[in-house]
């Protein structure tokens, strides 16, 4: 595994277990881990699609499929904790759609209802991905991808992507291709 492969698991992981560990309902923008003025990712024109990226499957098959250079079309939300983007590198958590958020709880007013801080951690991890946008050299797009081109979290999207020759049981990479928001 590569130092930036490791690097992005573990960060990646922490702040999943952190987000985890908040007080159900006490986020404050104190916590944010990415400033809303951060350097945003310069994208491709055609990174987000105009049209159907086509049939889609689970975050949780997909995890299921982590095979090196497959390619593949996930559906899923961009979430998973309380801030799924990164500040500096052009990456993110996708979540399985099984995963309940706060906005499906009846009278559940979260202001960050995509932490889906309600969900058993075990299945918060289990049921999420890295979705990450790659040069062609293989290295993470710096800027963050928060609120570039439509991308914001809480969004249900497709992502055509190829597996990270990288990608690990506990924790599968992908390499983003085109982004279709739903």
């Amino acid at each position: 595994i590569t130092k930036m492969n490791k690097i992005t698991f573990s960060t990646l992981l922490s702040l999943l277990i952190a987000s985890c560990e908040y007080d159900n309902h006490t986020h404050s923008s104190e916590k944010s881990i990415v400033a809303d003025n951060s350097i945003k990712a310069n994208l491709p024109a055609d990174f987000i699609s105009q049209e159907s990226l086509g049939e889609a499957i689970s975050v949780l098959e997909a995890r299921k499929r982590n095979e090196a250079d497959q390619l593949l079309v996930i559906q899923g939300f961009i979430g998973g904790m309380v801030e799924p983007f990164t500040q500096s590198r052009a990456l993110f958590v996708l979540g399985d759609e099984s995963i309940k958020t706060c906005d499906k709880i009846p009278g559940d007013h979260c202001p960050t209802p995509w932490d889906a801080c309600c969900e058993d951690r075990k299945k918060l991890i289990d049921g999420s991905i890295t979705v990450r946008l790659v040069d062609n050299q293989g290295q993470i797009l710096q800027g963050t991808l928060k609120n570039v081109m439509g991308i914001e979290a809480g969004k249900i999207i497709k992502v055509e992507c190829i597996v990270d020759s990288q990608s690990m049981p506990s924790s599968m990479v992908v390499n983003a291709k085109r982004i279709e928001l739903l």
